[in-house]
């Protein structure tokens, strides 16, 4: 193999999540390093699903036949 060409590798990376504020040590090349979710607060880890603030076109389309419906009866 050739020497120097490979990165250094940090043992204890400081990792700061920026959601959570969480401060993680892992093996990295880089010294200090944010992330924006990390497993604890990420909806696939933790089961919690996170609420869309705007629906898609199938929400929007029952929302206004909901309105409609209720507006004959």
């Amino acid at each position: 193999m050739k020497s120097a060409i490979h990165p250094q590798v940090h043992a204890n990376a400081k990792t700061t999540c920026s959601t959570c504020g969480s401060v993680f040590e892992i093996p990295s090349t880089v010294a200090e390093q944010n992330v924006e979710v990390c497993r604890l607060c990420h909806p696939i880890y933790t089961g919690k699903q996170q609420r869309e603030l705007k629906g898609g076109r199938v929400e929007r389309f029952q929302k206004r036949m909901a309105k409609t419906s209720s507006k004959k009866n």
